[in-house]
């Protein structure tokens, strides 16, 4: 059997960290991001000494992959450590165990050491982990609790943009039925739906038992049920049953305190066949809404005021002092804020509003109302018809909303929300100025999360791939040299298991912001894949594309690095300077320590 670990896991960043604990153990580790992607490998190479696998994987699901490399001959040799978020899926995974093949069941939220543990017994031969719920129920009073501060449930008709942002998610994915459910301790509400059967159109909801977001949001996870007829925990669900589900992707819907209200969700009625790509983009579409709905529900909240202790006296506030405690609170703000002043001259913003508007902070401040106006106005496609439309709540109003697109410095859908206030001396108002970004096209909006990476914001390797075909042959046409380098942040997976993800994310970031210095235009640089970029050197010869490389290095406070630099040959195929590209990375790569006898 050959001797490799074969890690099946969406995410990149925690596949990194899955393959470090392989590398420990003297198994090279190669990554799957789909059950399909997992299938092919093992084809290829036969089966792994060691299978660490989630059991919620785009394409072909975890139970389907187990199953079918138990049908093979090669693989009754193989270790398989299941890695998981989902509680009830860790439970019938531990309830097939034998069948499935499976050495171990470990939680997500397991900390390195107990993964290390684990992935250890699992390969001496012992059985690791168990399918036991862990207890939440103090998180799950927060969670509810949140739900209802916010008064997202009401008995109203569904919203008419959440309306539209759920419809337009069904057309992006290219399924009937889209939702943004909201788990409550009973049941799923649909807080905004599309294509539905009439009866669950009419009762916006089901029972908790049978919400697949309930397990998303249990998980915290995004979760993706490529077929759910065939699946061991979902097939006898009613919902399955009756021909509603037969496939299922959701994204949690975490707000900014971390707590989980429920999910976006699209679903079909075939399998569906999403990758993980999509799935990345769904939760990335899913922290938006999240965001949004907290923005514009969590300032309905009232609040009662404490009661005074008799016979203290009531502070004499003027306009101005109370004002000037406003000012305080919006600059500690992160979201967007401007606080107009009686007169309607605006009297403080904060870093958040003058970032987005791209003006100084102290400009915003001593700007007339109006000019203002004209400003944003300016920063759309319809100057004048959208000038007519801005302008603050009449006094005694909950408020005005509006949304605008803006065109500049990017396209995008902002909500202007003016919400009137009593100061000493008349109303002031609060404006706010929401970047929704998901709410002027999805399908938009899920392309660009494909050809961006969100975590650098760099080019994602599609797009690197297009872009570098295009730069070698304008280089060959203009007889240009043009170079690559690839570097790899081999010490990634040592950071993440010692100081943490966050910290590992900040070294993927640092990394991208210098690899993107190094390359001026036409160059670029791309996020390869999960801790490997690329940079593109048009007009760069070897020497040129050395003193690059060499520069990468001198970056202070990364992890360990490797890097290798290319020159393409004549008329070299791209894919052959690429092939060349990554041997030499490869061979660059620090040696590994063997690992232990029989393991």
């Amino acid at each position: 059997m050959p001797r490799y670990a074969l890690i099946a896991e969406p995410d990149s960043h925690r596949a990194t960290g899955l393959l470090a604990l392989a590398q420990q153990e003297g198994l090279e580790g190669v990554v799957a991001r789909d059950g399909a992607e997992a299938q092919e490998f093992v084809r290829k190479r036969g089966a792994p000494t060691l299978l660490l696998t989630d059991l919620a994987l785009p394409r072909v699901d975890g139970f389907a992959l187990l199953a079918w490399l138990r049908g093979r001959p090669d693989a009754s040799g193989t270790t398989v450590v299941v890695v998981t978020a989902f509680d009830e899926l860790r439970v019938r995974a531990w309830q097939l165990k034998d069948t499935l093949g499976i050495h171990a069941l470990l939680s997500r939220r397991s900390g390195p050491e107990a993964m290390r543990d684990g992935v250890r017994r699992a390969l001496a031969g012992q059985l690791a982990g168990s399918g036991l719920l862990e207890p939440s129920s103090d998180e799950e009073k927060r969670r509810l609790q949140r739900i209802d501060e916010l008064r997202l449930v009401d008995a109203g008709p569904p919203d008419t943009e959440l309306q539209e942002l759920v419809s337009e998610v069904a057309q992006a994915f290219g399924v009937p039925v889209a939702l943004l459910t909201l788990v409550l301790g009973d049941r799923q509400w649909f807080k905004a739906h599309v294509g539905l059967p009439a009866a669950l159109a009419r009762d916006r909801g089901t029972p908790r038992d049978w919400s697949f977001c309930h397990h998303v949001v249990q998980g915290r996870e995004a979760m993706v049920v490529p077929d759910a007829t065939r699946h061991p925990v979902f097939r006898d669900n009613p919902l399955v049953r009756d021909g509603i589900v037969g496939s299922y992707a959701g994204a949690p819907l975490v707000t900014a305190s971390g707590d989980v209200l429920g999910s976006l969700c699209v679903i079909d009625t075939r399998p569906l066949m999403l990758g993980p790509e999509d799935l990345a983009a769904l939760r990335e579409l899913a922290g938006r809404v999240a965001e949004n709905l907290e923005h514009t529900t969590g300032g309905r909240r009232g609040r009662s005021a404490a009661p005074r202790p008799q016979g203290s006296l009531e502070p004499v506030l003027t306009e101005a002092s109370a004002l000037a405690l406003v000012r305080e609170a919006v600059r500690a703000l992160d979201v967007p804020v401007l606080v107009v002043a009686p007169d309607r001259q605006p009297f403080a913003a904060n870093a958040a509003l003058a970032e987005l508007l791209g003006l100084p902070e102290e400009r915003l401040s001593g700007m007339a109302f109006d000019a203002l106006c004209q400003h944003v106005a300016n920063l759309s496609a319809d100057p004048g018809g959208t000038l007519r439309q801005l302008d603050l709540a009449a006094e005694g109003s909950r408020g005005l909303h509006l949304t605008l697109t803006l065109e500049r410095p990017r396209h995008r859908a902002v909500r202007w929300v003016a919400r009137p206030f009593l100061v000493p001396g008349g109303v002031a108002q609060l404006l706010s100025l929401i970047d929704l970004g998901v709410d002027t096209d999805p399908r938009g909006q899920r392309e660009r999360l494909l050809r961006q990476d969100a975590l650098t914001g760099l080019d994602t390797r599609r797009v690197g791939e297009e872009r570098l075909a295009k730069e070698i042959g304008r280089c060959r046409r203009e007889d240009l040299p043009i170079s690559l380098v690839l570097v790899d942040l081999v010490g990634l997976g040592d950071l993440n298991r010692t100081r943490g993800f966050d910290a590992g994310d900040g070294a993927l970031r640092e990394l991208a912001r210098r690899a993107d210095a190094l390359c001026p235009p036409p160059g670029f640089a791309v996020r390869w894949n999960g801790d490997t970029f690329l940079l593109a050197l048009p007009g760069a010869d070897a020497v040129g594309a050395e003193a690059v490389r060499q520069q990468l290095h001198a970056v202070p406070g990364l992890p360990e690095l490797t890097s290798t630099a290319v020159t393409v040959r004549g008329e070299e195929d791209p894919h052959g300077t690429l092939a060349r590209a990554h041997a030499a990375l490869a061979r660059s790569k620090p040696e590994r320590p063997p690992g232990p006898p029989g393991a």
